[in-house]
């Protein structure tokens, strides 16, 4: 009895610690996480467009209403922006709590996928291994960095999953369901469906339980709730835009972005090179690689999984990042095969670190002997050696058993991308930060200088970062339409790419330039240019 009862005590002892330990990595992952994303500056394009929306709703007060340089913004709807404008209620306007959002819905969608493993009956120790699975996946990691939509997509549509998996799906679980459905439609619209809609009419072939009449009905309850919530918003919006807006809002970002892929058009094979991606570091232990289903609870990853990845092939827009919520469900069918590895079986990480390796060489070659010297100074030499040395260290490594192994090569993939990312890529940050010239568009409105933005289709890029107050004059990137300005406001500035404005610069002292992406970007007086002999009539 004394035996049995010690024995107990140890293999309690030995649950709780692994419990620990599992729990402590997944910390560490969205530690790494957080911290990479709050070290880089919001990146344009993207990020400083959806930064710059919802600064333009703060300044308007404009709940309803996304705004972009002071137009109606119809391409997506408000939860992002929402989220940082709660933020920025609570904390006063930052850039750090933008920063912050997807890391957070990072961490939800890991909880949410615990829970799912565990409806669908995985052991806790299994289960844990999914969210460490799906934090370490390279593509998951990079935009659960970024202010972008997809993460947050994911993390909404894990918890309108969760409550379908098993037992009495009843009001409460329906009620849950929905308020996450409400919440994924809000945060990406009619979208949401091209991963839910498989999932839910598949539900006979993967559920242990049928839902039965009453639970049908829930269902339809936890779809209706959901798109109310998107109504609740949408009609209001609608009526708030106007005609053009209701239009492109309530049609044209659903049927004609699937019909005819206004952007962002590509091929129906264009995911297949890119699978590779998504699957590393998982990819390298081929005891991970999914195998077919053989169970029912096993059938739900695959068709989450295979069932989206042919919708989205088939619509002609793509992004690498529309499949972000296709990997938790590569994350439990990872998680799947790597519960069944021996306990004992040793596991050397040679292949990580040769990947590893291989970028820190690659980095090195390109800062010392690359012919575009401006690829070489977006390189940190010395992050690139720390790459290598870290490398070295994981190839020494020895782990045993599925758990050790996730937990080392979890963390060692973490870190290697924040060494990457913070170390080695650092230079390239310097060129995407647009506080400098941020800080001088502020300056020129708050001096009353009309200021315009020379090119096609002005994304609001540095409305937040100079916290302006009124939209900038947008140019179609026409010398004409340029001309037409300067006529209109003759003491007025000019913001461009360099490579559209050097062309016309006369006075290149009056011209403010700074690094910008891969070139430069130009802030220059009107006055400080000349049109001849294209159009000699603009010269003032």
């Amino acid at each position: 009895m004394i035996i049995t009862q010690n024995s107990s005590h140890s293999s309690h002892t030995r649950r709780l610690e692994a419990r620990h330990r599992d729990v402590l990595v997944i910390v560490l992952l969205w530690a790494i996480s957080l911290a990479s994303a709050l070290a880089k500056p919001l990146m344009p394009i993207d990020e400083t467009r959806y930064v710059s929306v919802a600064w333009e709703m703060w300044q308007a007060h404009s709940v309803w209403l996304p705004l972009m340089n002071g137009a109606a913004y119809a391409d997506k709807p408000p939860l992002l922006f929402w989220l940082i404008q709660s933020g920025w209620t609570l904390f006063g306007v930052n850039d750090w709590w933008p920063k912050s959002i997807s890391p957070l819905a990072s961490l939800v969608a890991m909880i949410h996928l615990y829970r799912i493993a565990r409806r669908l009956g995985y052991a806790g120790s299994q289960a844990r291994l999914a969210p460490m699975v799906l934090g370490t996946m390279l593509m998951w990691n990079l935009y659960a960095g970024a202010l972008m939509f997809d993460v947050l997509l994911s993390a909404c549509l894990l918890g309108a999953i969760s409550p379908l998996i098993a037992g009495r799906f009843d009001l409460r679980k329906a009620t849950v369901s929905g308020l996450w459905l409400g919440l994924a439609l809000l945060a990406k619209g009619p979208a949401a469906f091209v991963t839910l809609a498989p999932i839910l009419l598949s539900i006979p072939l993967w559920r242990a339980s049928p839902l039965g009449g009453p639970g049908r009905r829930r269902l339809a309850f936890t779809l209706a709730l959901g798109f109310s919530m998107l109504l609740a918003w949408a009609l209001p919006a609608a009526w708030l835009g106007g005609a053009d807006y209701a239009r492109d809002l309530l049609w044209g970002q659903s049927v004609d972005r699937l019909q005819h892929a206004m952007a962002h058009a590509r091929p129906a094979w264009w995911y297949l090179p890119w699978l590779p991606l998504l699957t590393f570091p998982w990819l390298l232990w081929p005891a991970g690689w999914p195998r077919l289903p053989k169970h029912r609870h096993q059938r739900l990853a695959w068709i989450w999984l295979i069932a989206p990845l042919l919708i989205f092939s088939m619509i002609s827009g793509k992004q690498i990042h529309y499949l972000m919520p296709l990997l938790p469900a590569l994350a439990l069918l990872i998680m799947d095969r790597l519960g069944q590895v021996d306990p004992r079986r040793p596991f050397r990480p040679w292949a990580a670190a040769v990947a590893m390796a291989l970028l820190g060489l690659t980095a090195l070659g390109l800062a010392g002997f690359g012919r575009d010297e401006a690829v070489g100074s977006m390189i940190s030499p010395f992050g690139a050696l720390a790459l290598l040395a870290f490398a070295a260290i994981v190839w020494r490594q020895r782990w045993h058993g599925a758990a050790q192994t996730i937990r080392g090569l979890s963390l060692g993939v973490a870190v290697a991308m924040l060494i990457t990312a913070q170390l080695m890529l650092a230079p390239l940050w310097n060129r995407y930060d647009i506080d400098a010239p941020g800080k001088l568009l502020a300056r020129l409105e708050a001096g009353g200088v009309p200021v315009a933005f020379d090119g096609d289709n002005y994304q609001a890029t540095f409305q937040f970062a100079g916290r302006l107050q009124r939209p900038l004059v947008a140019l179609s990137g026409d010398p004409a339409d340029l001309c037409r300005f300067g006529n209109q406001a003759p003491s007025g500035w000019v913001v461009g790419r360099d490579r559209d404005l050097r062309p016309l610069i006369a006075h290149d002292s009056a011209a403010h330039v700074f690094d910008y992406r891969g070139g430069k970007l130009d802030i220059v007086p009107v006055t400080a240019l000349s049109f001849s002999p294209r159009l000699p009539a603009c010269d003032w």
